[in-house]
């Protein structure tokens, strides 16, 4: 089956310490239009994803064609700029409506881990084809895989039993989902840019029904399937995870010192290889 992957781009309404760092007077529109090496950050990803045979059709959610143009075929999805991001998710559901498209996997993507390579979304779409009736699919990175090519990266790190993981740039959601989880998707993201793993924690144990898992996470007991189950019955959402041994889908440009991390990443990665 091939897929529409939408890539979410656009700007946060309050601008974010990265553009005032990298971008003091403010030049560009969007951190994924900022220059690396002879392309920008979306264009590395736009063209690595491009290369994958599961994939019908790029959309680009949240910048225009005025914005940025591509080699590659792409769609623009026409959404603020400045939009949280479940407004983006709602877009791209959207579209596939308005065009009578398949929407029972609708796959999102960042836009700035231009480091992610076009095997890992390969794998991922693989991946998903394996599982049937899923509201939710988050890609997840082993924290070693993290360490070995950004040591100190600050990400948020779920530290469990069996293994210590940090989220991916790739994930799947449902119609159900979108709709019935939009100001959730708002808050998770809130919670997300603090890069830390207790303060989900503590949002998802807002909800009773996980807390008995919930519970076997915070005395060091609980697993990955005790995580996905407690993440499924707070919310009412068939959910799973796919683990990817990709360093570069695991780091996005949210911290000014990221871009240079990212930077020196791809030239070893796409450039020297």
């Amino acid at each position: 089956m091939k897929y529409h992957i939408f890539l979410l781009a656009g700007r946060d309404s309050e601008r974010r310490e990265i553009m005032k760092v990298l971008d003091p007077k403010k030049k560009y529109k969007s951190k994924v239009l900022f220059p690396m090496f002879d392309k920008t950050v979306l264009e590395w990803v736009v063209e690595e994803y491009s290369k994958s045979p599961y994939v019908e059709k790029l959309c680009i959610v949240g910048l225009s064609e005025e914005d940025i143009q591509f080699n590659v075929p792409v769609e623009y999805v026409t959404v603020d700029p400045f939009a949280p991001l479940s407004q983006k998710y709602v877009a791209g559901l959207e579209y596939l409506e308005k065009n009578n498209l398949p929407k029972d996997k609708i796959i999102f993507s960042s836009s700035d881990c231009p480091g992610v390579k076009v095997e890992t979304l390969n794998y991922f779409l693989e991946e998903i084809e394996t599982r049937e009736g899923y509201d939710f699919i988050l890609s997840v990175i082993p924290l070693e895989t993290v360490e070995e090519s950004f040591p100190d990266s600050k990400r948020g790190v779920a530290r469990l039993k069996d293994m210590n993981l940090t989220q991916g740039e790739l994930a799947l959601f449902s119609p159900y989902a979108i709709r019935k989880h939009v100001k959730t998707v708002d808050s998770i993201t809130t919670i997300r840019k603090k890069r830390g793993f207790w303060p989900l924690f503590w949002y998802v144990a807002k909800r009773p029904m996980a807390w008995s898992k919930l519970f076997k996470i915070a005395i060091g007991r609980g697993t990955l399937k005790d995580a996905i189950i407690a993440f499924s019955r707070a919310f009412k959402l068939k959910s799973d995870v796919i683990i990817i041994k990709d360093a570069g889908l695991s780091l996005d440009m949210d911290l000014p010192e990221d871009y240079d991390k990212l930077k020196n990443y791809v030239e070893k990665v796409k450039i020297q290889k």
